[in-house]
């Protein structure tokens, strides 16, 4: 390299100056071309480091992106999942039949499937999975049971229709005349039903002519309902009962009534209903309300109703809170609605302003800042139903037909579940005990269990195991709840759940289905008022119909009468109402008893006698 170098030096100097100088310009131009090369090289180097740089950054956001997009999928599924479960499932939470609902999945039905549906296959997979050790004992109540009525029982106290099916020219046909005869009757009973059990009922007052002047004087009446209407007590029970304890919409009865050929149209029927029910129950309704408010154990739930007319925009949801005496208690039930526009804690403030005890609920927050601002005044208790109902959806996502039959019992979900239902188990055979009974049996049998649920949930909480998102939510709700969940082993009158408020919201929820909205937050307090009158009627196994027939026949004429305190008689479980009720049944018996007069039992037909129609004088004596 050094020799080369030499020569190339020997061979410039014989150069003259003219030429090295055109050698130099021509060297400086390729350094100047490869300096613009280099420097055209470092741009795209630059440019592709960026784009690389971009891409990449593009490529992690997408990567996330798609981790998102699976796990907001996998929640869409188990949505899915959980909706065809309480569209086509099973209606419980136990665990055989969350069992059966996997292996067997319902199936929406095919309007335009073009073969015959032969009915459920015969190799319907049915697992034998031993939960012996998981039953903790025998599930019977202890103490009798009531034997619910039968229908043979029933028709014994309706009034009768007797009649006597006996056609004696077919029998004579048959076996021959005077060759037979009735040795007893066989009886055949069937319900029937009055095709037309409406009247009108006319009350004429007297027009007075007083005097030798003959001065006319009207004597006055007022309908004690709507003054100058044609409703009566009798059809605003009958219009209010099959609304709120049948849940047949206004228009539906509107309806019903033009085709028994009376012109009630549905306009009609709701003025009726809006102006009597608040000038007549709504007393009832606060006086109810005060008796709740002084019991010590309650019960609360909420539940949406839609408002047209609440000064919101479409689609706004109002509410309807629940509040019910504990269903443990020995005081009679007592159920009431309460209309709200939202779902604030400002209504709990309002209405439990004066309470002191126990509320049962789930756990939405509302509750639980009542009871910090109570100073401890009020507690609240937790619902073992909602705990349960997560671990039994965690449960219900699993691919649990693609496992054998010892993969389900050893899921944690499967654990969870079975622990629950041991408390369950234990819980149901104290039903029939006193509070103080329970309590005691309670701290021996169910308490164990409790202990046992909550010990497996702060192991799994401290595991290194994987959960589903939604059993992590069933454990962090089970934790967050502990205490609250706990309560209900304290205190004999305090249930596990809050099912009893459920079982009341589900009446409401059917006839919300039939008449989907009310127009008014007027109708929305009507709906409230009669809602708690009913299900309080139908909680204390009142008449329903009667019972609303009594408060609308009883209330305007005590008032009439000038009497001030008599809302205790108005209750369902007063003594007044069980003597009036009884007083109507009677009523009712003897005067449908008087359309069927019963008639005079046939008797077999005698043979002629031999003498008549003989000739006289043929000379024979009898």
């Amino acid at each position: 390299m050094r020799a080369d170098r030499d020569i190339f030096i020997d061979q410039i100097r014989q150069f003259d100056t003219d030429t090295l100088l055109s050698l130099a310009v021509s060297l400086y131009d390729e350094l100047s071309r490869l300096r613009m090369i280099q420097l055209e090289n470092e741009r795209i180097s630059t440019e592709a480091h960026i784009q690389f740089s971009e891409l990449n950054e593009k490529y992690a956001a997408i990567v996330r992106e798609n981790e998102e997009l699976k796990k907001l999928l996998e929640k869409e599924i188990e949505k899915n999942v959980l909706k065809t479960k309480s569209i086509f499932g099973r209606k419980t939470e136990g665990f055989p039949a969350l069992l059966d609902a996997l292996d067997n999945p319902g199936e929406e039905l095919e309007d335009e499937s073009t073969a015959e549906d032969a009915g459920p296959a015969k190799d319907r997979r049915a697992r034998a999975i031993d939960l012996e050790s998981h039953k903790g004992g025998q599930t019977t109540r202890s103490g009798r049971t009531k034997k619910n009525p039968s229908l043979t029982d029933s028709l014994e106290k309706l009034p009768r229709q007797i009649l006597y099916d006996l056609d004696v020219d077919a029998l004579n046909e048959q076996y021959g005349e005077h060759n037979w005869r009735i040795a007893h009757w066989h009886q055949h009973r069937q319900l029937m039903k009055l095709d037309t059990p409406y009247y009108t009922q006319v009350v004429y007052t007297p027009v007075i002519s007083a005097g030798l002047e003959h001065d006319l004087f009207t004597i006055p009446y007022m309908n004690p309902l709507i003054d100058k209407s044609a409703v009566s007590c009798t059809i605003m029970a009958d219009i209010l009962y099959r609304k709120f304890a049948l849940g047949l919409p206004f228009y539906r009865q509107a309806r019903d009534y033009q085709m028994q050929g009376i012109a009630l149209n549905k306009q009609t029927i709701i003025n009726w209903a809006g102006t009597p029910v608040p000038e007549i129950c709504e007393e009832v309704y606060e006086f109810m309300t005060q008796l709740l408010v002084g019991y010590r154990y309650t019960q609360c739930d909420e539940t949406y109703i839609q408002v047209n007319k609440d000064g919101y925009g479409p689609g706004h949801k109002s509410f309807l809170w629940v509040h019910t005496s504990s269903e443990l208690t020995d005081c009679p039930p007592v159920i009431i609605f309460c209309y709200e526009e939202t779902r604030g804690t400002d209504h709990l403030r309002h209405f439990f302003r004066e309470f002191l005890g126990y509320i049962t609920c789930d756990a939405y927050i509302s509750y639980r800042v009542l009871e910090e601002e109570s100073g401890g005044e009020i507690l609240t208790t937790g619902c073992f139903m909602h705990c349960r109902r997560y671990f039994a959806e965690a449960f219900f996502v699993q691919n649990v037909a693609a496992m054998s039959d010892d993969e389900p019992a050893a899921l944690p979900e499967t654990r969870a579940l079975l622990l629950i239902r041991g408390i369950y188990q234990e819980e149901k055979k104290l039903k029939e005990l006193t509070a103080d009974g329970r309590t005691i049996a309670r701290e021996g049998n169910v308490a164990p269990k409790v202990n046992a649920f909550f010990e497996y949930i702060h192991f799994l909480e401290g595991s290194d195991n994987v959960f589903s998102d939604r059993m992590k939510k069933a454990i962090t709700y089970a934790l967050n709840q502990e205490e609250h969940l706990r309560r209900f082993l304290t205190d004999g009158n305090i249930p596990c759940d809050n099912g009893h408020v459920e079982r009341i919201i589900r009446s409401y929820s059917v006839g919300r289905a039939n008449w989907l909205f009310a127009d008014t937050i007027h109708g929305a307090k009507v709906n409230a008022i009669m809602y708690s009158i009913v299900e309080t009627a139908k909680a204390n196994q009142a008449n329903i119909l009667i019972y609303l027939q009594y408060l609308f026949e009883q209330i305007p004429l005590r008032r009439m009468g000038g009497d001030k305190d008599f809302m205790a008689d108005m209750v369902p479980w007063s003594e007044a109402y069980r003597t009036y009720e009884e007083k109507k049944q009677q009523q009712r018996q003897s005067l449908y008893g008087q359309l069927f007069p019963e008639p005079e039992r046939p008797r077999t037909p005698r043979k002629k006698d031999r003498s008549a129609g003989m000739p006289e004088g043929n000379g024979l004596t009898a």
